[in-house]
């Protein structure tokens, strides 16, 4: 079976200022195109299919839109929620859409929602885990010690217990990591870098591909089969210098899997130009591309926003570069740059008490990071 894995659609999201509408329009268009060129058999949709658990009309009518041509053209699609999303809200019409080939699982109910397909191989298992936390977890498996995600999500895979003779696929919206190496992240997704957060990938070893949700760019992680698709578009300007795609997978007889990266081509490039101001301006294209400049200008010029539109409408972020100004201790920021925001907290909180947060502030913690997350 050769399917089309995708997540991070963010519908609704800004590029800085800039309405993202048409360009998410297009990119959702391209996806069809690149669908029924490729020949798949159906669409895997891994988490944030909003960018904002409230998502805005436009939004709406963008996922509408999408999954009415994939419907259009017989191709069902497999969608789990992610963090950005209202699990409740994308679960909205779930029962009707199911007779029209779309499959939801975005409410978590304390177990991996299951799909059952079939191809000339034979049955495929398509398992679904929604975005969720080990909370949520620990309220359905009150024997188990979890302690973490890793805990958690091994638990649902136990308690779901696929049938490792068969095929195996697994949608999942988490921070998936192999061992000590992390995947590598842009500035767009909200995650705690660390161990805290973190699956490893060890949770999801009896899925012959997992289609994992949640960081921007297009990496596997430990094995060739467990891969993020990344984002259909650059959603912060620390993606300006990423190719980004869609992933086709085949799944062929048991053992048997593939993939490949096909590019996208967003209506509006993200691009960095960076050096003087009237170099820029000399040697500039004029062009509609979302642009990211940073000056080298060692005195700051006359109003250089308007002077750059006049030849980049579209300039979504200006920034200043003094590679050489006293007091940046840029080890020192890598460090703190790496820390989770409960660690950072928690230090505080240290150098202001004295002492470490008890149990009733952690548990307070808990709560206001995941609702950040969530937000």
């Amino acid at each position: 079976m050769r399917l089309l894995h995708l997540s991070d659609l963010h519908l609704g999201r800004r590029l800085c200022e800039a309405d993202l509408f048409d360009d998410q329009k297009h990119i959702l268009d391209q996806i069809v195109s690149i669908a029924l060129s490729e020949g798949v058999q159906g669409v895997l949709v891994a988490g944030d299919v909003y960018d904002k658990g409230v998502p805005g009309v436009g939004a709406v009518n963008l996922w509408d839109h999408f999954l009415t041509a994939l419907c259009e053209h017989q191709l069902p699609v497999w969608a789990i929620s992610g963090n950005h999303d209202s699990a409740e809200r994308l679960a909205f019409g779930g029962r009707l859409l199911e007779h029209s080939g779309v499959h939801l699982a975005s409410v978590f109910d304390g177990r991996l929602a299951r799909f059952d397909a079939h191809d000339e191989h034979g049955p495929l298992t398509i398992w679904a885990l929604p975005f969720v936390r080990p909370e949520a977890v620990r309220a359905f498996f009150p024997d188990e010690v979890i302690e973490n995600y890793t805990d958690a999500v091994a638990a649902l895979v136990r308690a779901a217990a696929p049938d490792e003779s068969g095929r195996n696929i697994l949608i999942a919206h988490q921070f998936v990591t192999a061992g000590a190496d992390s995947p590598e992240a842009s500035g767009s997704e909200l995650l705690n870098l660390g161990t805290l957060d973190n699956v490893d990938v060890s949770a999801l070893a009896p899925f012959d591909y997992v289609a994992l949700g949640h960081i921007h760019g297009a990496q596997r992680v430990g094995r060739e089969e467990v891969r993020y698709c990344g984002s259909p578009l650059a959603y912060s300007v620390s993606e300006a210098l990423g190719q980004k795609s869609v992933t086709v997978v085949d799944i062929g007889p048991k053992g048997q899997v593939s993939t490949k990266q096909v590019p996208l081509s967003p209506l509006h490039p993200l691009r960095r130009v960076q050096g003087p101001l009237e170099a820029l301006l000399q040697s500039a294209v004029p062009s509609e591309d979302y642009i990211h400049a940073r000056l080298t200008d060692k005195t700051p010029p006359l109003d250089p926003a308007a002077r750059l539109r006049s030849v980049y409408p579209n300039l979504v972020r200006l920034e200043f570069v003094l590679p050489d100004a006293p007091g940046t201790d840029a080890p020192a920021l890598r460090e703190i740059a790496l820390r989770t925001p409960r660690q950072l907290f928690e230090e505080f909180y240290q150098s202001v008490h004295g002492r470490e947060p008890d149990e009733e502030e952690r548990a307070f913690l808990d709560e206001v990071l995941g609702e950040e997350a969530e937000g």
